[in-house]
C-alpha cells in the first residue's frame, strides 16, 4: 500500500481521539504495526534517530529496570507478604512510556508539517465523532424532538459520566481531557493560515460546549489555564487587528457561556463552596470532589515515611486501599488511587517515580528554551495537562495515558515541526 506509514499514523491519531480509550487493544496493535513497518521501511534512519535520542529513550528503559529491581527487593523483603501485589505499573511503563515513544521517534523520517496538520485534524475528528455519537447515546433522539429538555439532561447527568459503549469504557475525566486538547488545537487552527478559520473556530466552540457538558472542574481549569497561556504567548505575535478580533471573540464566548450557563454549574459551584467550608471546619466525612481529595492527600502524607524515598512499588494499590478504608469518607473508602497523578507515581516508585513523570513535562520546555524554538500550542497543552493531572490520575488510567505521552513525546522529538507550524500562523497574521 502506498504511503502506508502515513495512513497508519493518521489512523493512530484518530484512535487517540477517544476511540483508542474505548478499544485499547486496537490502539496498541495499530502502534505496534506502525512501528514495525517504519523500522522495516526506514531501518538506517530509525537507528540513526535512535542514537540521536538515546538519552531520551533511556529514561523509560532505566525506570523499567529500576521498577523490576525494586519489585524483586520489596517482594523478597517479606514486609508485605500478606498483601496482594499489582503489576500494572509494568504495563504502563512498557506500552505507554516506551512503546509509544519509540513509535513517535520512528515517524521522524517522514513526518512533515503538512502531515502534522493532518495528524491534528484526524485527532480532532476522532474526538468530535465520538462525542457527537455520545450526545445521542446519552440523551437519545429526544435531542431532536425535545432539544432543550435533552440538553438539560446532558448537563444534569454530566454527559452520561463514564461511557459504556460497544463493549468498551471511557472515563469522563479522560473524555474531558481529549475534548479540551481538541479545543486548543482548533483554536490554534483558527489562527493558522492553512485551514478555514470559520470552521476551526466553529469546532472550537463545539468542543468547548462538549467540555461544559462534563462539568469537570479539573479539566475545565486545565483548559482555561492552557487557553490563557496560549493567548498571552501568541497574541502578541500577531497583527493588532487580528488580535482585537480574537479578544472580542474570546470575551463573547465567555460572556455567552456565563449568561446562559446551566443550573448544574451553579449547583457545582455551591457544592464546592460547601466543601471548602467543611474542610475549614474539619468535617471531612462528606463532599464529592474537594473534600475527598483533601482526605486522599492527608492520608497519603500521613504515611509518607513508608513511601517518600523508595515508594511502595507493586504493593501501592493494595496498601493505599487499606489506608483509605480507615477514613470516614465514602468516596475515599472505595478508591485505590490518590486522585493526583504526580503523587501516585511518587507513591509507586518514590523520588525516582516523581522525577520520572515530571521529566515528560519539563523536557519539551527545556528543549524549546535551549534551541529558542517555541511552540505555544505545545506549551498550552503541556500546561493544561499539568494542571489537570494535579487533581486527576490521567497518567495512571490506561485510557488517557497513551494519548498524553504520545503528545508529550511529539512535542519533544518533533519540536521543529510544531515550531514551523506556528511560523506559518505568524506569517498569516
Amino acid at each position: 500500500m502506498k504511503n502506508f506509514e502515513q495512513k497508519c499514523l493518521l489512523l493512530i491519531a484518530f484512535l487517540l481521539g477517544t476511540w483508542g480509550s474505548l478499544f485499547e487493544s486496537v490502539q496498541v496493535i495499530s502502534i505496534c504495526i506502525g512501528l514495525l513497518y517504519n523500522i522495516k521501511k526506514y531501518p538506517q534512519q530509525f537507528w540513526a534517530n535512535l542514537r540521536q535520542y538515546k538519552y531520551y529513550l533511556l529514561i523509560p528503559v532505566l525506570v523499567i529496570f529500576y521498577t523490576g529491581v525494586h519489585t524483586m527487593f520489596i517482594m523478597h523483603s517479606g514486609n508485605y507478604s500478606d498483601i496482594k501485589p499489582s503489576f500494572g505499573i509494568f504495563e504502563k511503563l512498557a506500552l505507554s512510556f516506551l512503546l509509544v515513544t519509540v513509535y513517535v521517534l520512528s515517524i521522524k523520517e517522514f513526518l512533515t508539517v503538512r502531515l502534522l496538520k493532518q495528524f491534528l485534524v484526524c485527532f480532532c475528528s476522532g474526538v468530535f465523532l465520538f462525542n457527537f455519537i455520545m450526545l445521542f447515546h446519552v440523551a437519545g433522539f429526544n435531542l431532536l424532538a425535545q432539544p432543550l429538555e435533552a440538553i438539560a439532561y446532558l448537563y444534569e447527568s454530566r454527559f452520561g459520566f463514564t461511557k459504556y459503549f460497544l463493549g468498551g469504557k471511557v472515563y469522563l475525566d479522560t473524555e474531558a481531557l481529549q475534548i479540551y486538547t481538541a479545543a486548543l488545537i482548533c483554536y490554534f487552527g483558527g489562527i493558522s493560515a492553512s485551514v478555514n478559520k470559520f470552521w476551526a473556530f466553529t469546532f472550537f466552540v463545539i468542543f468547548v460546549w462538549f467540555l461544559s457538558l462534563t462539568v469537570t472542574k479539573s479539566s475545565i481549569l486545565g483548559f482555561l489555564c492552557g487557553f490563557i497561556l496560549f493567548n498571552l504567548c501568541f497574541l502578541k505575535k500577531i497583527s493588532a487587528s487580528f488580535r482585537r478580533v480574537l479578544v472580542i471573540f474570546s470575551v463573547l464566548i465567555l460572556g455567552v457561556g456565563y449568561v446562559f450557563r446551566p443550573s448544574s454549574f451553579d449547583n457545582r459551584w455551591e457544592e464546592m463552596k460547601c466543601e471548602i467550608q467543611d474542610v475549614r471546619e474539619g468535617d471531612l466525612s462528606g463532599g464529592g470532589s474537594i473534600t475527598p481529595r483533601v482526605v486522599f492527600y492527608k492520608i497519603c502524607l500521613k504515611h509518607i515515611d513508608e513511601w517518600g524515598i523508595w515508594g511502595l512499588g507493586v504493593y501501592t494499590p493494595s496498601l493505599s486501599k487499606q489506608w483509605y478504608r480507615e477514613s470516614d469518607n465514602y468516596h475515599v473508602m472505595v478508591r485505590s488511587h490518590s486522585h493526583n497523578s504526580f503523587l501516585q507515581y511518587w507513591m509507586w516508585l518514590g523520588i525516582v517515580g516523581l522525577l520520572f513523570v515530571l521529566s515528560w513535562f519539563v523536557m519539551p520546555i527545556v528543549k524549546m528554551i535551549r534551541l529558542q524554538q517555541y511552540s505555544f500550542l505545545s506549551l498550552a497543552i503541556i500546561f493544561a495537562f499539568f494542571i489537570d493531572c494535579q487533581f486527576e490520575v490521567q497518567l495512571v488510567v490506561n485510557d488517557a495515558l497513551p494519548m498524553i505521552i504520545f503528545l508529550l513525546a511529539m512535542f519533544y522529538i518533533h519540536l521543529d515541526k510544531f515550531h514551523s507550524l506556528e511560523d506559518l500562523a505568524e506569517s498569516n497574521s
